[in-house]
């Protein structure tokens, strides 16, 4: 009995070592998979935090040099189309659907075959988009319309529009050829290359633009530009892929089974982030008509409310999907929702206080950016009140691009689309309504509306695909960042009221703009991470791990 009972205690402790070994090695890789995704997260943040900071550089150089005009408010009219072809193809719609199906070949060590599929691919959007944009600047007068209301400015306004949408219709040519690029880039988790990219793409935009306005073109410069920048983001996308050793192929497969899953993806995706797109146009269409000038403050301020967005929102969600779809496909449904939770859990984290601090600081912030030149006090104050209003819905749009990875990841792609469509005709029916009653700010809301509308709907249709999103742990997030968020604006309000009541602090020069908003901005962030830590959020960890690693650097 002894040696019987001895064997067995024996061949449990092996046992017990055998499994506390696996689940040390599951807890190591899901670490080391978590530490991936936030690295690829923290690359794409930085890059693209420089790249809107180039994108604001532009926006306050050509506020200063043209005002909120005609002229501005004919560039922003052409960027219309251009900027619509760019958020559709390259911001998502090629990437998604190339990924998933491109991964799966590298993940099988079928490489040759991968590099037909991509080949294919890039032959078919090489000559797609290149007709796209030649019958885009052919059509263009009957294009334009449809992204403004001409009436206020007349035939001056339709007229330099128009020759400015056709100089940018050279751009969605090349960010055709970049989404594919940066779809293989991604597949192989490389995130340095797409991102370093789009800063480059603002600089030689903003450098170009500049030269060009000062040798006597005025605003088509900066179109030039825009084509010019373009330009540079495809060559460094091409070195990068060529320096992964990819084989390029003459070659057009329709029978290749990667290219009919690619499309099968696609046209839903496609449509799905069309509908998102259009919304914008909807708001900016509306906004047209509301009165002279205020295109060119709406267009800032849907800059500042999509700063946090592709920051934060798009690089997070981004990050994950590759991981999210590798664990689907390798059936482990726990570990896909749990990178599912630790995404939308960390954008919460990071862009619920944007919201907040945007808001408390709204009007520090507008005249910090853009009080010089042309711009005026009224300017100020009514982008300041635009900003709240476009500022409610940041979380949820960023969330959103995480629920719709979380679609892609699974080859689900007909549930977004019939979300998107239906968000759609909401935002127009708001857009509608809130206009008349709110002018310009009733846009602002419902697009925001529109957001929340969105985030609900893809939540409750993803639940009944794969089951429960770990809500438990979300919602308890959720409201302590709340909280965390309230403290922090309710600082932000006093410290803003002692700076510029009882301290009479000099606002009225650039200086004094600027180091106010500075204050009021490190305050707020010292506030909500002393809040956070208080309240012992995870995801607080989570994030300066990242940060200092980076200091560290």
């Amino acid at each position: 009995m002894s040696e019987k009972s001895e064997t067995i205690s024996e061949t449990t402790a092996a046992e017990e070592e055998t499994v506390n070994s696996a689940e040390k090695k599951s807890s190591s890789s899901r670490s080391k998979t978590s530490e991936g995704v936030m690295k690829a997260a923290s690359i794409l943040i930085v890059m693209n935090f420089i790249a809107s900071i180039l994108g604001f550089v532009r926006q306050i150089l050509i506020t200063t040099y043209f005002g909120a005009g005609v002229e501005s408010d004919s560039f922003y009219a052409a960027f219309n189309i251009p900027d619509l072809i760019y958020n559709v193809l390259v911001g998502g719609g090629l990437s998604s659907a190339f990924i998933p199906v491109f991964s799966a070949y590298l993940a099988d060590n079928n490489e040759d075959e991968g590099y037909r599929m991509a080949s294919t691919i890039l032959n078919i959007v090489a000559i797609v988009s290149g007709l796209v944009s030649l019958l885009g600047i052919i059509f263009a007068p009957y294009l334009i319309p449809f992204t403004a209301d001409f009436s206020e400015g007349g035939q001056p306004f339709f007229d330099l529009t128009l020759r400015l949408t056709r100089i940018m219709f050279f751009q969605s040519f090349f960010m055709c050829l970049i989404g594919i690029l940066m779809g293989i880039l991604q597949s192989y988790k490389d995130f340095t290359a797409p991102s370093v990219g789009s800063v480059v793409y603002n600089m030689v935009m903003i450098a170009v633009g500049v030269i060009l306005m000062k040798c006597g073109i005025g605003i088509t410069g900066f179109s030039i530009g825009v084509v010019s920048g373009a330009v540079a983001h495809f060559a460094i996308q091409f070195f990068a892929v060529r320096k992964k050793h990819f084989k390029y192929h003459r070659i057009i497969d329709f029978e290749n089974v990667g290219v009919s899953k690619f499309f099968h993806l696609f046209w839903p995706m496609l449509l799905g982030i069309s509908v998102s797109q259009i919304n914008t146009l909807v708001n900016k269409y509306f906004g047209s008509g509301v009165g002279e000038s205020i295109l060119t403050l709406m267009n800032n301020a849907i800059s500042l409310q999509q700063l946090p967005i592709n920051m934060f929102g798009f690089s997070i969600a981004m990050s994950v999907f590759p991981t999210m779809v590798e664990h689907y496909t390798q059936g482990k449904l726990k570990l896909y929702k749990k990178d599912l939770s630790m995404a939308i859990r960390n954008i919460v984290f990071i862009t619920l206080p944007c919201t907040f601090g945007m808001i408390a600081v709204r009007e520090p912030l507008v005249r910090a950016l853009y009080y010089q030149g042309a711009f005026t006090t009224k300017d100020v104050k009514v982008m300041s009140t635009l900003l709240i209003f476009y500022c409610l819905g940041i979380t949820a749009y960023c969330v959103r691009q995480a629920l719709l990875q979380g679609f892609y990841s699974i080859q689900v792609t007909s549930i977004p689309v019939a979300i998107n469509i239906t968000v759609m005709i909401l935002n127009i029916v708001l857009s509608y309504l809130l206009v008349k009653l709110m002018g310009a700010n009733g846009l602002g809301l419902a697009y925001s509306l529109a957001g929340f509308a969105s985030i609900t709907m893809l939540t409750f249709m993803l639940r009944t695909k794969v089951g429960s999103l770990r809500g438990k742990e979300i919602a308890t997030s959720v409201v302590k960042c709340l909280i965390a968020c309230v403290i922090m604006y309710i600082v932000i309000y006093l410290i803003r009221a002692l700076l510029e009541g009882a301290l009479n602090f000099p606002i009225d020069r650039k200086i004094g703009m600027v180091t106010e908003l500075m204050i009021l901005v490190i305050m707020g962030m010292l506030t909500y991470v002393i809040a956070a830590f208080a309240l012992k959020m995870r995801e607080l960890k989570s994030v300066l791990a990242v940060v200092m690693r980076k200091l560290g650097k």
